[in-house]
C-alpha cells in the first residue's frame, strides 16, 4: 500500500517536478521513497529513509531524464527493503509499480512459481513476476485492490490497470508531450506541468452525484482511469487507449446458496484479506454487515481490534449495538468520541482532507486520525452488502413503485411541486434503476445549470445520461436486467467505485492507513449478484437474503436496531469561510453549504 508518481516524455524532464509530486503525496507512503530514471538507475531523495540514502546516490532537483518514476512506500507486506519499488527487469527492459494489495499472492506464488526464488516476500513482486510470465492476461488472476503501471523501454509503451471496484486510484494527464500519472490529483498538480483549472462538466456532475464519475475529474487536464479499465499509452505516437478488462455481468442462477456455502465464502474472504505484518482493526458498528465481518474475522484473527466512533446524544450513536456485535465475536472494542463542538483546526483538517468537495464532513477522517495514533495501519470496512443485497430503503421503494408503474407513466408531472416535479421527471425519463441516484442528488439539475450559466459555461448532457451511456458501452445487456438488478448494478458500478471507496481512500491514506474492503472481492460480488433470489421478500425486510445468513451467527437485538448509517454531527460545525461564490446558485440545506465551502477551499488552495 503506497503512492506513486511518474513523468514520461520524449524530452528531458527535471527531477524537481517528480520530487514535488512525491512530496505532495508523501502521506501515502511515509516509510521510504525511491526514484527510478530512464538511465536505468535508482536514486534516493530527501524523502527516503536512512537505509535507502546509504544504498543509492541522491538525486538532484536539476537531474534530467525523459523517464522519471517515484514510489512512496507504506510497508505492509514484507517490511524489509527487499519489497521496495519500482521493480525493474533488465532482460525484458520492463519497469513495474503497484499501489495496493494482491490478497491471493501466496496462492499465485504456489501455483505459478513453486520452484522459483524471489528476492522478497511481497505481493508486488509476485504480481510483477506473473506479468512477466503471462503478459497482460496476468490481471485476470489478481484478487485485490490495486493500480498497476508497467513500462516497456523497448516499445516505449506504458500500460496501467485499476482494480475492478475502484478501491485504488490512478490519475493521469497528457499535456505538452508529457504523460504524468499519480495516486492523487495533487501529485499531478504539484509537478507544475498542469494548470489547476476547473472542468465544469466534471464539477457539474459532482454537484449532482456528490462525486465526479471517472474518467472525469473536477480538473480540466486531469483524468481518472475508471475501475476495471486498462490504459495504454504510446510514447512514440502520443496515443492513449482505454478499455474495460472486466465487467460485472448478470447470469441469473436459481440455485439457492445455503448458509454452509456462505460460511465458506466468508471465511475465504477473511483469510485472503488478513495479509500483512502490521496492526489491524475492524470498523465495527451496530449493524449486520460489520457484525458479520467481525464474527468471521474472529475465527481467523482472534486478537483483532474493533473501533467504533460516536457522538454523544447524536441520532447515529450505535455503541450499545456495536458492543453486542463485539461481544458476539469475542473481540475487544474501543469507542472513540467525536468532539461535539470541533475546533476551527479540526474543521479545517476536514475541509482539506479530500481533493473533491463533499456534502458532509467525512467520518473516516476522524477515525483514521485516531487509529493511526493507536499504531493501527490496516482498517477493515464492511462496505458492500447494502449494494449487492438491497440494504437501502430505496430498494424497497423501487419494489413498491414497480407495482404501480403503469399508473406512474400516466401521471401528469406538471401537477407536482417544483422539486418533486423535476425528480419525478427524471425517474420517468431514466427509469427506476436510476432512482437511488435521483434520490441522493445534492443539487437539482436546474440549480446546477443556473450555476453554469452564471459562469458562462456550456451545459453538458445530464449526469444520468452520462452514466447511462457509460454503463451501456461497457455492458450493453444492462437494459434487459430486472429493474432491481439495474439499481444494484449502478450502485456497484458508480456509487461504490466513484463515491464510497473514493471517500475512504483519501482520508485513510492522509493518515497512512490502508483501508480494506473484504466484501468487495470481485468473485464474491459476481457470485451473489447472479443470485436470482437476492430481492425475494424485499417488501418485508431490507437485505432479505443477507439477513437470512446473518441470523445464523448474530444475536437477535442486532436485527431490531433501526438502520442509521453514521454521519458526523455537522449541525455543530461553524464553517470557517464564507460560502463559495454563490452567483447563480443558492444553497438550501446544510449539505449544499458544506459542499460549496469545500469547493471554495479547493479553488483557493495553492
Amino acid at each position: 500500500m503506497c503512492g506513486f508518481s511518474g513523468i514520461i516524455s520524449n524530452d528531458k524532464i527535471q527531477a524537481g517536478a517528480l520530487l514535488n509530486s512525491l512530496s505532495a503525496i508523501k502521506h501515502r507512503g511515509p516509510d521510504d521513497s525511491l526514484i527510478f530514471s530512464g538511465d536505468r538507475e535508482f536514486f534516493a531523495c530527501g524523502l527516503s529513509n536512512a537505509e535507502t540514502r546509504q544504498s543509492y546516490p541522491m538525486i538532484s532537483t536539476d537531474h534530467e531524464s525523459s523517464f522519471l518514476w517515484g514510489f512512496n512506500r507504506l510497508s505492509i507486506v514484507d517490511l524489509s527493503a527487499n519489497g521496495m519499488q519500482p521493480f525493474y527487469d533488465a532482460e525484458s527492459e520492463t519497469a513495474f509499480m503497484l499501489n495496493g494489495e494482491i490478497y491471493n499472492y501466496p496462492d499465485l506464488k504456489n501455483e505459478f512459481f513453486s520452484q522459483e526464488t524471489f528476492r522478497s516476500k511481497s505481493d508486488s513482486e509476485v504480481a510483477f513476476r506473473l506479468y512477466q510470465k503471462l503478459g497482460n492476461s496476468f490481471i485476470h488472476h489478481l484478487r485485490g485492490m490495486f493500480s498497476i503501471v508497467v513500462y516497456n523501454f523497448r516499445t516505449k509503451q506504458l500500460t496501467a490497470w485499476r482494480d475492478r471496484l475502484g478501491m485504488k486510484p490512478f490519475y493521469y494527464s497528457f499535456i505538452g508531450g508529457k504523460f504524468i500519472f499519480s495516486s492523487e490529483m495533487k501529485g499531478i498538480l504539484a509537478t507544475n506541468e498542469v494548470t489547476k483549472e476547473f472542468n465544469y462538466q466534471g464539477l457539474a456532475y459532482s454537484m449532482y452525484l456528490e462525486t465526479c464519475p471517472a474518467p472525469l475529474t473536477i480538473y480540466k487536464d486531469i483524468k481518472s482511469l475508471p475501475p476495471a479499465f486498462k490504459l495504454e499509452f504510446s510514447l512514440q505516437t502520443g496515443a492513449i487507449k482505454t478499455e474495460a478488462y472486466w465487467r460485472l455481468e448478470y447470469n441469473p442462477s436459481n440455485r439457492k446458496i445455503d448458509f454452509s456455502e456462505f460460511n465458506s465464502d466468508m471465511l475465504e474472504l477473511c483469510r485472503l484479506h488478513n495479509t500483512g505484518e502490521v496492526e489491524k482493526a475492524l470498523m465495527l458498528s451496530g449493524g449486520i454487515d460489520s457484525g458479520t465481518l467481525a464474527w468471521y474475522f474472529s475465527k481467523i484473527e482472534p486478537n483483532l481490534k474493533c473501533l467504533n466512533i460516536f457522538a454523544s446524544n447524536h441520532a447515529t450513536d450505535e455503541r450499545e449495538f456495536a458492543q453486542i456485535n463485539a461481544t458476539n465475536a469475542g473481540l475487544d472494542i474501543t469507542f472513540l468520541e467525536i468532539p461535539a463542538l470541533p475546533s476551527t483546526r479540526q474543521i479545517n483538517e476536514t475541509m482539506h482532507a479530500e481533493e473533491e468537495p463533499n456534502s458532509i464532513p467525512e467520518p473516516a477522517i476522524f477515525l483514521c486520525n485516531q487509529a493511526r495514533k493507536m499504531g493501527i495501519e490496516i482498517l477493515f470496512s464492511a462496505l458492500g452488502p447494502d449494494e449487492i443485497f438491497g440494504g437501502y430503503a430505496y430498494f424497497k421503494t423501487i419494489n413498491k413503485l414497480l407495482k404501480v408503474n403503469g399508473l406512474l407513466k400516466l401521471a401528469p408531472t406538471s401537477l407536482l411541486p417544483g422539486n418533486y416535479r423535476e425528480k419525478f421527471g427524471e425517474v420517468k425519463k431514466y427509469g427506476f434503476g436510476f432512482y437511488p441516484a435521483i434520490c441522493r442528488r445534492l443539487f437539482s439539475w436546474s440549480q446546477i445549470t443556473g450555476f453554469l450559466k452564471a459562469r458562462n459555461q456550456e451545459i453538458p448532457e445530464h449526469p444520468l445520461s452520462y452514466l447511462k451511456n457509460q454503463v451501456e458501452a461497457i455492458y450493453p445487456e444492462f437494459n434487459r436486467l430486472p429493474v432491481l438488478k439495474q439499481a444494484s448494478y449502478l450502485e456497484i458500478f458508480y456509487f461504490i467505485s466513484s463515491h464510497h471507496t473514493f471517500r475512504s481512500d483519501q482520508p485513510s491514506m492522509r493518515y497512512s492507513i490502508e483501508m480494506r474492503f473484504p466484501f468487495l472481492d470481485h468473485l464474491f460480488i459476481q457470485k451473489y449478484f447472479n443470485q436470482a433470489d437476492t430481492f425475494d421478500n424485499l417488501e418485508q425486510d431490507l437485505k432479505p437474503v443477507f439477513r437470512k445468513y446473518a441470523r445464523q451467527i448474530l444475536p437477535e437485538p442486532i436485527f431490531s436496531m433501526k438502520k442509521k448509517g453514521f454521519s458526523m454531527p455537522a449541525e455543530n460545525y461553524t464553517l470557517p469561510v464564507a460560502a463559495f461564490n454563490q452567483k447563480g446558485i443558492t444553497p438550501s440545506n446544510a449539505s449544499q453549504v458544506w459542499y460549496l465551502n469545500m469547493l471554495h477551499e479547493i479553488e483557493k488552495a495553492d
